[in-house]
C-alpha cells in the first residue's frame, strides 16, 4: 500500500484523500498536442489541385471562341426574356465532385466521429 494515501475514516482524513486524488488526477494532466502532418498535406494538396483545375479552366475559357451567344434571347407570348442557357462541364463536374466529396466526409464522420 501507497504510504502517501491517507486512510481511515474521519471527515479529515477522507478529505485529504480526496484531495490526494484530485492532486494526483491534476499531475496525470498534461496539455499534450500533435500536428497531424498528413492531414495538412491532404488539405493543401488538394487546395493545390484546386486552384490549379481552375487556373487551367479559366485560361481555357479565356482562349476557347464561343460559337453561340453564351445567353440567348427567348420570345414566350410577346415577351422577350433571357434564358441562362445549359450548365457547363466544368460546372457539371465541380458539382459532382462536391457531392461524392460531401458524402464521404459525411460518412467518416458518422463512423470516425469528427476528427479535429
Amino acid at each position: 500500500m501507497n504510504p502517501d494515501v491517507p486512510t481511515g475514516h474521519t471527515g479529515e482524513i477522507v478529505r485529504d484523500y480526496y484531495n490526494y486524488l484530485y492532486s494526483h488526477y491534476l499531475n496525470q494532466i498534461a496539455q499534450k498536442y500533435y500536428i497531424h502532418w498528413d492531414t495538412l498535406l491532404w488539405v493543401a494538396l488538394w487546395i493545390f489541385v484546386l486552384v490549379a483545375i481552375f487556373y487551367a479552366y479559366t485560361r481555357w475559357q479565356r482562349h476557347t471562341n464561343q460559337s453561340q451567344e453564351p445567353y440567348p434571347v427567348e420570345s414566350y407570348n410577346g415577351y422577350i426574356e433571357e434564358s441562362n442557357g445549359p450548365i457547363g462541364t466544368f460546372l457539371t463536374i465541380f458539382f459532382i465532385g462536391m457531392f461524392i466529396w460531401l458524402a464521404i466526409l459525411t460518412v467518416m464522420d458518422l463512423l470516425h466521429g469528427q476528427i479535429y
